[in-house]
């Protein structure tokens, strides 16, 4: 289960490499600090018989010692959240209910809340233990996820569904591009 840097997006995000401070403008400093908590860089990891998987230590420096695990915004993969960046998640959907009233938010909102696992940790080797209902949903029988930073949070996904996506991205390119 030893991390496989896939990209190298990540090389250390608890410590980035940035210039000397005092060099740099109060714009490049607010940058640095926007994305300094980014989470970016894919890894590829094998679910242990127990459904366990090793967070990769920069993610976990970032998610902190508290996370939840919930499904991703198309239930189609398992988001890992830092604790502000989830109930941020949330409270925007619950603005959104109450503007609207919407009753297939609402739905949305009791699977979501269904399948989302707050005050996550990880074990004393990194490893963080996903639902067992979360994983067969979402994850099936497949054991070969990738983890993948998505800005304010990491996605885990079956690894080959993550290389077909990629292909697909890769050969549509040109229009992605051209409508940029």
């Amino acid at each position: 289960m030893a991390d496989q840097e896939l990209t190298n997006g990540l090389q250390n995000a608890a410590a980035p490499i940035a210039p000397e401070a005092s060099a740099l403008s109060d714009e490049d400093r607010a940058l640095l600090e926007k994305y300094s908590r980014t989470f970016t860089g894919t890894f590829a990891h094998t679910l242990d018989s127990k459904g366990r998987m090793v967070i990769p230590l920069a993610f976990r420096d970032m998610l902190g010692k508290s996370f939840t695990v919930a499904p991703e915004f198309d239930f189609k993969s398992i988001a890992v959240y830092p604790e502000l960046a989830y109930v941020r998640m949330r409270e925007s959907h619950d603005r959104a209910l109450q503007e609207t009233g919407n009753p297939e938010r609402k739905k949305y909102l009791q699977w979501l809340d269904a399948y989302t696992f707050r005050a996550q940790e990880c074990d004393g080797q990194g490893r963080v233990l996903l639902p067992a209902r979360l994983r067969q949903i979402i994850l099936g029988e497949d054991k070969d996820v990738d983890i993948m930073g998505a800005g304010d949070h990491l996605r885990i996904a079956v690894r080959v569904k993550c290389e077909d996506q990629l292909m697909d991205f890769i050969a549509n390119i040109d229009a992605v591009l051209a409508n940029m």
